[in-house]
């Protein structure tokens, strides 16, 4: 009975990446990616009750993979999506870390140098 209860509660829910859109380091920088999150949405599907055969068994088992494998999978869609958007954002803002070295670097070159 634990485990299939465990089984269902685990399986109310599949992972869907969603886009940030209230983002508010790009409120100062237009970048073309967007940072992602993960949303948990409910499953229609009810699988209820105690399980008594194999077959009650393998839904819930199912659910459950289907449940891991959507966070896995939406999971690392997000992991990329807001590394590509970190990487832009650093790269093309002015206040990006990539942008503010390179300025840093540039300043320098132009400074001159001490007499010896």
């Amino acid at each position: 009975m634990v485990p299939a209860f465990l089984a269902f509660t685990l399986s109310a829910c599949v992972f869907v990446p969603v886009i940030d859109e209230s983002d508010a380091g790009s409120a100062t920088c237009k970048t073309f990616t967007k940072s992602m999150s993960l949303d948990a949405v409910q499953m229609q599907g009810n699988v209820s009750g105690r399980c008594q055969n194999e077959g009650c068994v393998a839904i819930l088992a199912s659910a459950v993979v289907v449940s891991a494998g959507s966070a896995i999978i939406s999971g690392s869609i997000v992991l990329t999506g807001n590394t590509i958007h970190w990487l832009e954002y650093q790269g093309t803002c002015s206040d990006g870390y990539l942008n503010r070295t390179k300025q840093l670097f540039l300043d320098s070159l132009g400074k001159d140098k001490p007499a010896s």
